[in-house]
């Protein structure tokens, strides 16, 4: 966007909104950076997380000492940042916060100003994810539904739900005014529905590591709890807030205080995003989802359990689940050394992994000449075009989903008038199944780089991609 490109026309993407974030941030900084875009990631952490301590300290006891209601903020900030992972994601979710603080005005008040209000945040969360305005549109109806039954006046709600839908529209008016204004990108935001449709999924499964499923004597203690923690991650995020609603519903519905209120909408919310953790059962995912569920077990545990045995179980549970993926937890608490890379001009610690394959890439690139000005990596390494600060040559960034021929096709077009010097290619079988190879799930695509690309003796000991000259 920095270069006047547009998401989803010109690259693919997400919805707008976290790119259009960024780009103004990194735009006002005059960094264009990967610390750039890790400050945008961060002023948008700031402010969601600054909205799920505020509607927890709601729901605050107002016999609580200032000094307990400072700590548990600090508690309940410090739990929010922890999950907040992986970085690039925080625009998902910090947006799941902005749902719950959405249902939780709705519930305060039903005057149509308020539902308004409410209506242009979920419009706001949409630019952010087409994905966060289907689970708040559902969350929204399920929080009506329950009014109604509470109310039992259709009528009651008619004013605020047309408030509401007022809202929505003004919140996701921005992409509204792209499609009228930018050529080709109402093209570009239909086919990414398209496909999304087409595909039946949205994202490639993953068994849930349910806690039982462990094995202690394969992966020794430490791993065994971290691995039982995050599989009763899994059954939380379903359980507590069904069991949660249950509860409030038998008391005849909420009482109207800020802890009632708080639990129904946070249960709402979490039932919906729960779909997101399945989707791909692992922690990243998880991770994107839990935050409503957190504001849940934080706001309930502090009231009916107390701030210090809840602040204790909550992070302790989040310090175990999050140690083997957070850079610096695995550090502290598992004892894995960090490697240091430099990615424009900037330092960063990162796994020894990561560190490998950059750092091959970073020879490739270094030896071959002119490489580094036009290569193709595949399927699924596009931070190598930012560190490059180079196009990638074909519309598709990163290539895990089966496509079919048209679009291969489509996509070949511009590979031959790009025709890069070199390709890095990996054709690894994604969660070891065979039929997500990029060969199978690109045969096109595949078939022209073997024929017209013959692999370089200079970099056959490459392990993490196969290095392909013309």
């Amino acid at each position: 966007m920095l270069h006047g490109e547009m998401p989803m026309r010109d690259f693919m993407a997400y919805d707008i909104g976290r790119y259009a974030w960024t780009a103004i941030v990194m735009h006002l900084l005059g960094d264009s950076g990967i610390v750039g875009a890790r400050i945008g990631a961060a002023l948008f952490q700031c402010c969601t997380l600054v909205v799920g301590v505020l509607v927890v300290l709601r729901t605050a006891d107002r016999n609580v000492s200032s000094a307990s209601k400072v700590l548990f903020a600090s508690v309940v900030a410090v739990t929010l940042n922890l999950w907040a992972y992986p970085y690039y994601k925080v625009f998902d979710y910090g947006t799941s916060i902005l749902i719950v603080a959405m249902l939780v005005l709705m519930l305060t008040s039903q005057s149509p100003r308020h539902w308004f209000g409410a209506g242009v945040i979920l419009g706001l969360s949409a630019i952010m994810g087409r994905n966060h305005g289907v689970y708040g549109a559902f969350a929204a109806l399920m929080l009506m539904c329950f009014l109604l039954a509470k109310k039992h006046s259709l009528q009651a709600l008619v004013r605020p739900s047309c408030a509401f839908i007022a809202g929505t529209i003004v919140g996701f008016s921005p992409t509204f005014a792209l499609f009228a204004l930018v050529d080709g990108f109402a093209t570009g935001f239909i086919a990414s529905v398209l496909d999304l449709i087409n595909s039946g999924a949205t994202n490639i499964g993953l068994p849930v590591p349910w806690p039982w499923t462990i094995d202690r004597a394969k992966f020794g203690w430490v791993l065994w709890a971290i691995g039982v923690s995050t599989g009763l991650g899994f059954i939380a995020i379903i359980l507590l807030p069904v069991v949660a609603v249950i509860t409030l519903v038998r008391r005849a519905g909420t009482s109207g205080q800020p802890i009632d209120v708080l639990i129904l909408c946070s249960s709402f919310v979490s039932i919906i995003y729960a779909h997101y953790a399945y989707s791909r059962a692992d922690l990243t995912h998880l991770a994107l989802s839990i935050a409503p569920l957190l504001l849940l077990v934080l706001s309930a545990g502090a009231r009916y359990a107390g701030i210090t045995v809840t602040s204790i179980a909550v992070l302790g549970m989040s310090l175990l689940t999050l140690a083997p993926e957070k850079s610096f937890l695995t550090q502290l608490l598992l004892q894995k050394p960090l490697a240091a890379i430099s990615v424009n001009n900037s330092t960063l610690y990162v796994f020894q992994s990561t560190a490998f394959q950059l750092r091959e890439a970073e020879r490739v690139l270094a030896t071959i000449p002119h490489a580094s000005d036009s290569f193709l990596a595949l399927p699924n390494t596009p931070g190598l075009y930012a560190i490059y600060e180079k196009k990638m040559p074909i519309w598709e960034i990163y290539s895990l989903w089966p496509r079919n021929a048209a679009f291969e096709n489509a996509e070949l077009a511009r590979l031959k008038a790009a025709a890069p010097n070199v390709v890095l290619l990996s054709d690894h079988a994604l969660d070891e199944r065979p039929e997500f190879r990029y060969s199978k799930t690109h045969p096109v695509l595949y078939r022209w780089i073997k024929d017209n690309y013959r692999p370089s003796s200079e970099f056959s000991s490459a392990t993490s991609f196969q290095v392909l000259v013309k």
